[in-house]
């Protein structure tokens, strides 16, 4: 029953992938490797550093408190922004939030862990802004298991040109993958510029099965937030973002076993981090009652070459 769980972002509804894992392991249906975007990283991340899905819901729990205090805003750029324009300059800001604080609190619960390190085989993208490759970061092709072996990753996926890496801090690839686009400042890395994994994989069950592994389970947590009068602009660009990643994935041979579907309150917004342990919860119940139909895929479906 050996299988890979692919990921999606969703901003502050990534929460919801916590409540997954936990209904998972809850009923001996642990995935043997993950992929993780944006969102979908930071779990990933977590449980390759070592981490137990029981202490992932304890930060989900405090992020829920706490969250707010780890989005750093650029005041200096916002401030020179609207005379940049004014006076057609080039504009410094790079994205409201720097990102420095929520990269130090990944490093923190990671323990600074190593991709090599890694303690499962783990897959998480990101977008080089000055190329504009994916940058996927993984262990797959060195990651001990049985039935599993060397191989050479391909140079495309679906099509598309992708740069694989299988070196870096788990802490900043998370955040990295991580960093929405005007949101978050992007990520300089190893000479690359690097954001949000979304941008062309949100869901990465296509990378995950380039990587080796061919029975996936994919869980979308992304795509319906609901957009009203009261919406705010980082609401508008999420939107955009996830509006453009649902038509790649249309686009794109995926080949999942099963997509769920957690239902989701639809006002949850990107940076809503209040309302993680209520997404957390959902995720959870709703993976409950999938049990039946997760066990039926899993038993009818071949493993890991």
């Amino acid at each position: 029953m050996s299988y890979g769980l692919a990921l999606s972002g969703g901003g502050a509804r990534g929460a919801a992938h916590v409540g997954v894992l936990l209904a998972l392991k809850e009923y001996g249906l642990w995935p043997d490797y993950l992929a993780g975007t944006s969102a979908g990283s930071i779990p990933t991340g977590c449980l390759a550093a070592g981490m137990a899905v029981e202490e992932l819901q304890k930060e989900v729990e405090y992020l829920g408190e706490c969250g707010n205090w780890y989005l750093d805003p650029d005041y200096k750029g916002m401030i020179q922004f609207i005379p940049q324009m004014i006076d057609r300059k080039p504009v410094s800001l790079k994205g409201f939030f720097k990102g420095n604080r929520l990269e130090r609190y990944f490093c923190k619960i990671t323990e600074g862990k190593r991709l090599e390190e890694a303690q499962m085989g783990i897959l998480i993208p990101a977008v080089d802004l000055y190329s504009g490759r994916p940058v996927v970061y993984t262990n797959l092709r060195t990651w001990k298991k049985e039935g599993s072996s060397l191989k050479r990753l391909p140079g495309e996926v679906s099509g598309e040109p992708v740069i694989w890496e299988e070196k870096g801090m788990l802490c900043e690839i998370m955040m990295a993958s991580s960093s929405v686009p005007g949101v978050f400042c992007p990520r300089q890395m190893d000479g690359r510029l690097l954001a949000d994994g979304g941008i062309t994989n949100n869901l990465p069950v296509s990378l995950l099965g380039a990587a080796g592994v061919e029975t996936i389970i994919a869980v979308d947590v992304g795509g319906e937030e609901k957009m009203t009068d009261r919406s705010s602009i980082l609401d508008v660009v999420w939107r955009s973002l996830a509006i453009r990643g649902e038509s790649l994935e249309l686009c794109h041979s995926q080949g999942e076993i099963l997509t769920l579907k957690p239902r989701l309150p639809e006002t949850a917004g990107l940076l809503d981090f209040s309302s993680m342990k209520e997404l957390m919860e959902a995720g959870y119940e709703y993976t409950v009652k999938k049990i039946p139909v997760i066990k039926k895929v899993l038993k009818n479906k071949k493993t890991f070459k």
